[in-house]
C-alpha cells in the first residue's frame, strides 16, 4: 500500500504537472512543423517517428511523410523538444529544440527541421532502402498507397480520415504490421481503447519479434492506470528493444505504482540515461520520497528545475522540495 506522503507528493506534483500542462498546450493554435533528413539533404525512405514533448511531457507523436515531413497543431507558446526515433540500424535518435515564439492572437507556423545523427561508420543509405514492411514483395501497391495516405494524415492530425486509410491497408493486407500499429495509434488518439488494444494485439500476432506494438500496448494500459497489465508488454518490448527510452519510462513508472521500487528506480534512470525524459526526474522524486530518501528526491526535483527553468509547475515543485528538505532534517 502506498503511504500517505507518497500519494500527498503525487496529487501536488504529477497531477499539477500533467494537467496544467495539458490545459496550457489544449489552448494552443499555433503550428510546428519540419522535415527530417539525412546529413545529404535526403529524406529517410521510411517513415520516422517523431514525438512531441513540452518540459519533460509527453504532447503529440506522428510520423513522417513520403518526403519527411511532419506537423504538430495546437500549440502554445513555449520551448518544445522534437525527438526522431533511431532505427536501430542507419541512424540515431536525434533530439531537437524548437521554440515557438508567438505574439499577438493570429495563428502562426513556425518549423524545425530534424537532421538525423549517423550511426558510427554508416553512410546514407540508397534512395531504394524501404522499411522491412514497405520492401515486402507480397504487399498489394493498394495497401502500400492507402498506407501512404493515412501518415499523411496522421502527421497533419486527422486522425479520422488517418484511421480508414490504415484500417483498408490491413483489410488488402491483413499482414501489414505498421499498418496495424498504426492504426492502433489513431484508435487511441481518439479514446477508443478497446479497438487499439485489439489492433495492437492482432499486430503482435502478425509479428511477434517487433517491440512497437508491445510498447503501444503498455502505454494504453498505463494511460487506463493498469499498471500491473501494462508490465508484461513493455517488458517484453524491452526484450526485443533495449534503445528507445519510451519503454523504459513507463515501465518504470508502472513498477512505482506497484510497488516494486528496485526495478523502477532502474527502468527511469536508464530511461533517462538514453532519451532525457526529464519527467523522469518527477517520477524518481516520487519514488525516493516513499522509500524515505528525501534529500534524493531533492535532487531529482531540483534536476528537473535546473532542465526546465521556466516550467509552468515550478511553484508546486519548489514547494515539495522545501517539505523535503523539513523531512530530510528530521531524518538528520
Amino acid at each position: 500500500m502506498r503511504s500517505k506522503q507518497f500519494v500527498a507528493l503525487t496529487g501536488s506534483v504529477i497531477a499539477a504537472i500533467i494537467s496544467i500542462t495539458t490545459l496550457s498546450l489544449a489552448q494552443g493554435q499555433h503550428t510546428l512543423q519540419g522535415k527530417v533528413h539525412y546529413p545529404n539533404g535526403a529524406a529517410p525512405p521510411h517513415p520516422v517517428r517523431v514525438s512531441l514533448t513540452f518540459s519533460g511531457m509527453p504532447v503529440y507523436e506522428t510520423f513522417t511523410d513520403l518526403s519527411g515531413r511532419f506537423s504538430f497543431t495546437g500549440l502554445r507558446r513555449g520551448m518544445y523538444q522534437l525527438t526522431a526515433e533511431g532505427d536501430d540500424q542507419t541512424f540515431e535518435t536525434t533530439r531537437v529544440n524548437a521554440e515557438i515564439s508567438a505574439y499577438g492572437s493570429a495563428p502562426q507556423s513556425f518549423t524545425q527541421n530534424i537532421q538525423l545523427r549517423l550511426k558510427t561508420g554508416k553512410a546514407v543509405p540508397a534512395a531504394a532502402v524501404l522499411s522491412a514492411d514497405l520492401a515486402d514483395p507480397n504487399l498489394p501497391a493498394g495497401a502500400r498507397q492507402e498506407y501512404e495516405k493515412g501518415v499523411r494524415d496522421a502527421q497533419d492530425n486527422k486522425a479520422e480520415k488517418a484511421m480508414t486509410h490504415f484500417k483498408e491497408a490491413v483489410a488488402l493486407y491483413p499482414a501489414f504490421y505498421i499498418a496495424r500499429v498504426a492504426l492502433a495509434e489513431q484508435y487511441s488518439k481518439l479514446k477508443r481503447d478497446a479497438d487499439a488494444r485489439a489492433s495492437y494485439e492482432e499486430a503482435i500476432k502478425t509479428k511477434p519479434d517487433r517491440a512497437a506494438a508491445y510498447v503501444g500496448l503498455g502505454i494504453l494500459f498505463v494511460k487506463q492506470k493498469n499498471y500491473n497489465d501494462a508490465l508484461g508488454p513493455l517488458r517484453r518490448s524491452l526484450e526485443i528493444d533495449k534503445e528507445s527510452a519510451t519503454p523504459y519510462l513507463y515501465l518504470g513508472y508502472s513498477e512505482m505504482m506497484t510497488g516494486d521500487y528496485k526495478s523502477s528506480e532502474a527502468n527511469l534512470l536508464k530511461a533517462y540515461e538514453i532519451g532525457k525524459p526529464t519527467i523522469a526526474h518527477i517520477y524518481l522524486a516520487n519514488l525516493y520520497e516513499q522509500i524515505g530518501e528525501p534529500q534524493k528526491a531533492i535532487e531529482q526535483l531540483q534536476a528537473f528545475l535546473k532542465e526546465n527553468p521556466d516550467s509552468p509547475n515550478s511553484a508546486q515543485i519548489r514547494e515539495a522540495i522545501e517539505k523535503l528538505k523539513k523531512k530530510a532534517a528530521k531524518k538528520a
